[in-house]
């Protein structure tokens, strides 16, 4: 029972290093605002593909994503929890877990959706609307990524979970 739990909290950890990643600036000729979205990656197999991560653990890390980056507390939190939510029903009616392409997919459409649900809330509460090249370039970035960090992520379960 002790390794599980000091498992989960590495796990826990590599996910708030990743929205350290995130939100830190990166001065490589304007790569700064489209950094691939390496949280929701995490998120995403830990929190729907392996249902690791609690509710209460997401919640907190959209907080701290809201706190770092300069947004509404509670925007990022509330993405997250409203499209965890939603894929995990979809996930449990249409069992699509074991096909990787249908796995990357649902990664893009999980990114779009999230990107697209905070691009409007941020535009509507500033009541400016934002370009949508960032989320769309940060959309096709972290698609690519999808691949190899799902390889990664892989790794990490079979080294610290033992499965």
């Amino acid at each position: 029972m002790q390794k599980t739990t000091l498992t989960t909290l590495a796990l826990h950890l590599i996910t708030v290093l990743f929205v350290i990643m995130n939100v830190s600036s990166v001065n490589v000729a304007g790569f700064a605002n489209v950094v691939p979205l390496f949280d929701l990656m995490a998120i995403f197999y830990f929190s729907i593909f392996k249902n690791i991560f609690a509710i209460w653990f997401i919640f907190l890390l959209g907080i701290w994503n809201d706190a770092l980056s300069g947004n509404m507390l509670g925007v990022t939190a509330l993405c997250y929890i409203l499209l965890i939510k939603f894929f995990v029903l979809l996930n449990h009616k249409m069992l699509i877990k074991e096909n990787f392409k249908q796995v990357c997919e649902q990664f893009i459409f999980f990114c779009f959706l999230f990107l697209l649900m905070k691009w409007a809330i941020l535009s509507i509460i500033s009541g400016t609307v934002y370009s949508v090249v960032t989320p769309l370039a940060q959309m096709v970035l972290s698609s690519a990524f999808y691949v190899l960090m799902h390889k990664f992520f892989d790794f990490l379960s079979t080294k610290l979970l033992d499965e």
